[in-house]
């Protein structure tokens, strides 16, 4: 396959990505004709490893890699994310009732602490940005509280007491779909879950990809990002959006994100 893209290549984190997603991003970007290059991060670097720096580099791997770009200027315009825009509180300012969560309270673990709940009581909980230091679950006030004494304990840069969380009463979500979207349009799809249970199925529904690009219309994040979308009750409503560059890929055509991202990329970089 010819080089499509002589001047930029995709630079992918080999520890900590599945061997599965590294193997599909390498064949994907021979299929369209872009180089690629496999590098390990070494755990508490404080720099990127050596790689070739003659092309315009995209990244994908885990979020201390992404921390690393976002460091150095010279890569970031291949990090699509924006720390301030990748939140849940700007997501509710922008797509109001369209979000799951709308009406949620953006606090910290511990001003919730500070709140008379019964130990009982149930609540949806998870980081307001993107960092994903902690996955979004339901967990009752007692459990909530047992893990906030431990934080205060144990030393960890990304998660504190004074983390911004996003707290809600509970949902009863159907389906989960994680979408692929460049410049607001729907490039690929997967299916992640059903009933809070891991099921991954490519594509989605054509109401799914309706319903996202509508949403684009109104805003976006980022030119490339992912929005994860779910079915409650009859409605669609949006989880929550997240950076490309660390996005698990469930099932969804890498292909078709890796050409997409590289067309994208190729003319910005022009």
């Amino acid at each position: 396959m010819p080089d499509l893209y002589p001047g930029i290549q995709w630079v992918v984190q080999r520890n900590l990505t599945s061997i599965a997603d590294l193997e599909s991003l390498q064949r994907s970007c021979a299929t369209i004709g872009v180089n690629f290059q496999a590098i390990d991060i070494i755990p508490f670097s404080t720099s990127l490893p050596a790689f070739d720096h003659q092309r315009r580099s995209i990244f994908y791997g885990s979020t201390t890699l992404c921390g690393l770009v976002a460091a150095d200027e010279q890569w970031r315009p291949g990090l699509f994310f924006d720390e301030a825009l990748f939140s849940i509180e700007n997501y509710f300012n922008r797509w109001g009732a369209y979000m799951l969560n709308y009406g949620a309270i953006v606090t910290t673990f511990a001003a919730l602490m500070s709140r008379e709940e019964a130990p009982d009581q149930l609540f949806f909980i998870r980081p307001d940005d993107d960092s994903k230091s902690f996955a979004g679950e339901t967990k009752s006030f007692a459990e909530i509280k047992s893990w906030y004494e431990q934080l205060k304990t144990v030393e960890n840069t990304n998660l504190s007491p004074d983390t911004p969380i996003v707290v809600s009463a509970p949902y009863n979500i159907k389906y989960e779909w994680r979408l692929w979207i460049v410049n607001g349009k729907v490039v690929t799809a997967s299916k992640y879950r059903t009933y809070f249970k891991l099921t991954k199925e490519a594509g989605c529904p054509a109401e799914v990809i309706a319903f996202a690009e509508s949403r684009c219309r109104e805003y976006t994040p980022h030119a490339v990002f992912v929005m994860d979308v779910c079915l409650c009750g009859d409605d669609f409503y949006i989880v929550e959006c997240g950076c490309m560059n660390a996005a698990g890929f469930y099932t969804a055509d890498v292909t078709a994100i890796v050409a997409a991202v590289s067309a994208y990329f190729a003319n910005i970089s022009q």
